[in-house]
């Protein structure tokens, strides 16, 4: 028989309107692509270099942690070095023509710190590619989980079966969904809107089930009552062996009845 505050059973009407509005207030945030959430927080700006050595000093320091540097930095770090490069070349170049040098004869000299900016420039660049390529795979497989989830979903509401029974199912899926983090950002609406169609077809198919339960608890309690009231009566019978085939009579309508609340 059902007990009706069974664990594995749904929640009451108003505990399902509620929980309701914890998942949408929840997915909500999981769907959040997280270049959103992070794109105010901006590290404390570093000391403005004062020369191309201490540009790379600063560049060597990002390097070491090159998939969790902050672009902009970077990029700030690549203008101060070629603003203090082309002011230190154009330098180089007025002494040549003022030493008498004609400006087409002018050849840049090599410079080995810019050799070792433009190799930190690479490293920086290949670890970062590494880690946007790897974040990618990452979100298509979460693109596939989601969509598994949403299919088994469609399979929960549409199987015909008990609601009440696919609760415990209904709610590993929602967690697991939920554990599943970011997704191609061209796909979050569109996944999100599914998800939550069927997420709303599964509470309305539980809160329709709900109704007839509440129903049949009161209808339960109704026959049980009188079950009770007729046993009650049973000790006016003055034929006690009839009154106790009654009784054994009253005591299998009770056990066949279904549950009350």
């Amino acid at each position: 028989m059902m007990d009706a505050h069974d664990t594995n059973q749904p929640l009451n009407q108003g505990e399902l309107e509620e929980e309701k509005k914890t998942v949408e207030v929840s997915e909500a945030i999981t769907e959040t692509p997280i270049e959103e959430v992070t794109a105010e927080v901006q590290p404390e700006a570093a000391p403005k270099p004062a020369t191309k050595e201490d540009v790379l000093n600063q560049l060597k320091e990002l390097a070491q942690d090159a998939e969790n540097a902050n672009k902009q930095e970077i990029d700030n770090l690549k203008q101060s070095f070629y603003k203090l490069h082309n002011a230190e070349l154009e330098a180089t170049k007025k002494q040549f023509t003022d030493n008498g040098g004609a400006i087409e004869d002018f050849v840049s000299p090599e410079d080995s710190i810019e050799e070792e900016f433009k190799r930190l420039m690479g490293v920086i660049k290949d670890k970062r590619s590494k880690l946007i390529a790897e974040q990618e795979r990452q979100k298509e497989e979460n693109l596939q989980v989601k969509l598994s989830i949403i299919e088994e979903l469609k399979e929960l509401v549409e199987s015909g079966d008990d609601a009440n029974k696919s609760y415990t199912e209904f709610k590993k899926l929602q967690q697991q969904w939920n554990e599943t983090k970011l997704v191609p950002q061209g796909k979050v609406n569109e996944l999100w809107k599914n998800y939550q169609l069927y997420v709303e077809k599964f509470y309305d198919l539980l809160k329709l089930n709900n109704e007839f339960r509440e129903y049949d608890f009161k209808k339960n309690l109704e026959i049980k009552t009188h079950l009770c009231e007729a046993a009650e009566k049973l000790a006016d019978e003055e034929d006690v062996v009839s009154a106790f085939h009654q009784l054994q009579k009253l005591h299998q309508e009770f056990r066949d009845t279904g549950p009350v609340a």
